[in-house]
């Protein structure tokens, strides 16, 4: 079934089949609240992932696609959308600018890197989507623009955006790509938002998705990793972030932490608040420091870079957001497998067994590091277990207050 505005809806019925944009500016009336928007563009051949300062506005040029929204008429912009058909190394990838103060990042190579993409823009009354091929790579909600002093006024212009109609689009630098608009189906998805890992450093050769996510809807004390106890010596430390320049942007690996996080029996520990947008992370590397992936979870999403993209199970968006609670990542080897386990509250609440190119890879985890997440977070660390980084300091090298 569809709903029954799209039908209302003023929109040429030709824009159901694919349209080719013929030039760098190109002016469609599309009503984004009552169709889908899909575009279908194309990586170039030849790209640069981290152009050089002087080299930067020739690249984006050759991979940038932007919409310039209007309400009621053509005079009246009330939003600019600006997206890449590839995934930058310092996560320029995409912004809307009235809600993001700076570029956020893909949660995942567009296409798994393949030239031909199928782009899905999808506007909701209280947030919007964005997926590529059918993986989500990004989520915004209206009422969560981000509050930065360097672009103030991003939340009330935030939730302008969300509170108006949107009913002609402006196609600029996307010549040669294509677009059609499909009817949404009566039921939307539940209103969630996104990952905010924006820059996420990434491994150079991504391993394929090789399982699919395993989730327990019911939490199963049994299989809690175990706590650390008194005579373990363990403190609780901020969660330092790396991605500042004096960790050189997670790569200085002063600002990690060593740790046998498969042959221990503790995890990591993080006393985080847990949200719809905001996603905690961790950055795990291997004995030499090559960053092998990052961990990433909030009551929408759990990610493994190159593994894991998967929504959150019932036992995890059931929680009330803003809730302070223990959360236990943790890698297990169990009967040979590999298995990934997120704890809450004491009880197991995800499991995913890992195999093939993703259990060869996260093996290897020998350090990691938190990426994104601010000093009102801590984990626990366990002198007899744990080697920190000279950074990793009860006050993250005077980046945090001293407690």
């Amino acid at each position: 079934a569809l709903l029954g505005t799209a039908f209302s809806a003023e929109i040429d019925p030709s824009l159901t089949e694919w349209r080719l944009l013929k030039t760098d500016l190109e002016k469609v009336k599309f009503p984004l609240r009552d169709y889908i928007l899909e575009v279908k563009a194309f990586r170039p051949d030849y790209y640069n992932t981290n152009p050089s300062y002087t080299e930067r506005f020739a690249v984006w040029k050759i991979t940038t696609m932007m919409m310039l929204l209007h309400a009621g008429n053509w005079k009246k912009q009330v939003g600019r959308v600006t997206w890449n058909t590839i995934k930058y190394d310092e996560g320029r990838d995409i912004a809307i600018e009235e809600c993001d103060a700076r570029y956020e990042a893909y949660y995942s190579w567009p296409a798994n890197g393949e030239k031909e993409q199928i782009w899905a823009w999808n506007f909701f009354e209280d947030h919007v989507e964005l997926t590529c091929n059918g993986d989500m790579q990004y989520q915004q909600r209206w009422d969560e623009g981000e509050d930065h002093r360097d672009k103030p006024g991003l939340p009330e212009k935030c939730a302008a955006l969300g509170a108006v109609d949107v009913d002609r689009i402006t196609f600029r630098h996307m010549a040669g790509e294509y677009i059609r608009a499909r009817p949404k189906e009566v039921k939307e998805p539940e209103p969630t938002t996104p990952p905010k890992a924006t820059t996420q450093p990434e491994a150079t050769t991504p391993p394929k998705v090789t399982t699919p996510p395993e989730v327990t809807t019911q939490p199963a004390t049994t299989e809690s990793p175990e706590l650390p106890d008194d005579n373990k010596f363990a403190e609780l430390y901020p969660t330092c972030d790396c991605w500042t320049s004096e960790c050189n942007y997670c790569a200085n690996m002063e600002c990690t932490v060593q740790h046998d996080l498969i042959g221990d029996d503790i995890g990591i520990q993080v006393t985080s608040k847990l949200g719809w947008r905001i996603m905690n992370s961790i950055v795990l590397y291997d004995e030499e420091g090559n960053t092998l992936g990052m961990f990433q979870w909030n009551l929408k999403n759990i990610l493994l870079t190159g593994c894991i993209s998967c929504q959150s199970p019932p036992a995890i968006r059931s929680i009330k957001p803003g809730t302070v609670d223990l959360w236990v990542f943790s890698l297990d080897m169990i009967d040979g497998v590999l298995t990934l386990h997120l704890s809450y509250g004491g009880s197991v609440v995800y499991k995913n067994a890992l195999v093939g190119e993703c259990a060869e890879r996260y093996k290897n985890v020998d350090r990691f590091a938190f990426f994104d997440m601010t000093c009102g977070n801590t984990f626990t660390y366990v002198k007899e277990q744990m080697v920190a980084g000279a950074r990793v300091t009860p006050n993250c090298a005077g980046s945090c207050p001293s407690s």
